[in-house]
């Protein structure tokens, strides 16, 4: 049984809490955050770190890049593992992931779908074999509250591109359409000489990211300390570690 903190109380706590009800190989034991869950929520909710009672076995992060550093912060002091789904996390705060890597795994990647790191994953071995100097269209179609553009998940796939490409990211655009309550779609377009082909990613149900999520922790809470990205939660699914 893994015992799961939620940092977070938005609609991705109570995904992954509506995710985990009906396995019995995980629980979640608590919310953290600064306001109270709108959603009727069973699970205790505190609202700062010092108020947690006992330790979980995997803290997971879906708040705002601050929140990020704080989680980061408790994890390190309380040897705890941390995964985080946040999107737009500047440098400072990767260093603070950084530094609590050095004490416990940490995973952070801006999304946490499975299908769309196997997207990411697809697009850098095409990047290995198409003309470095053929342009690369990255499409992100989100619904229309999403204030980010291009989307986190959009230059994600945009830097795996280019690190197939010596870290060069001058043949790579960015197109974004914000309509009615699209949950995302991502494409990616490789344009060669007479043809071009697509790579595409549907969500369906956000579902996919809670259950993307669970399935990283349960990876990582296995990990020694260290930074790690999704290509290594991949990876370690295809070992069976």
């Amino acid at each position: 049984m893994i015992h799961i903190v939620i940092h977070g109380t938005g609609r991705m706590a109570a995904a992954i809490t509506a995710a985990v009800a009906d396995r019995d190989d995980v629980s979640v034991s608590a919310l953290v955050g600064p306001q109270a869950p709108e959603w009727e929520a069973k699970i205790p909710w505190f609202s700062s770190f010092a108020d947690l009672s006992g330790l979980p076995d995997l803290l997971i992060d879906f708040t705002l890049p601050e929140g990020t550093r704080a989680a980061a912060i408790w994890c390190a002091s309380n040897k705890v593992p941390l995964l985080s789904g946040v999107t737009g996390i500047p440098a400072d705060i990767v260093a603070a992931l950084n530094s609590a890597a050095l004490c416990v795994p940490v995973l952070w990647s801006p999304n946490l779908s499975l299908g769309v790191n196997l997207l990411a994953d697809l697009a850098g071995r095409a990047a290995t074999i198409v003309e470095q100097a053929s342009p690369v269209i990255i499409e992100d179609v989100h619904h229309q509250w999403k204030k980010d553009a291009p989307s986190g998940t959009a230059l994600m796939l945009g830097a795996r591109i280019a690190e197939e490409r010596s870290d060069d990211d001058s043949a790579i655009s960015y197109q974004s359409v914000r309509e009615g309550e699209i949950i995302g779609v991502h494409t990616v377009t490789f344009k060669m000489n007479g043809e071009e082909f697509d790579l595409v990613h549907r969500a369906h149900d956000r579902s996919i990211y809670a259950l993307g999520a669970l399935d990283a922790g349960d990876w990582l809470t296995g990990q020694a300390p260290g930074l790690y990205s999704a290509r290594d939660w991949l990876s370690g699914r295809r070992q069976g570690s």
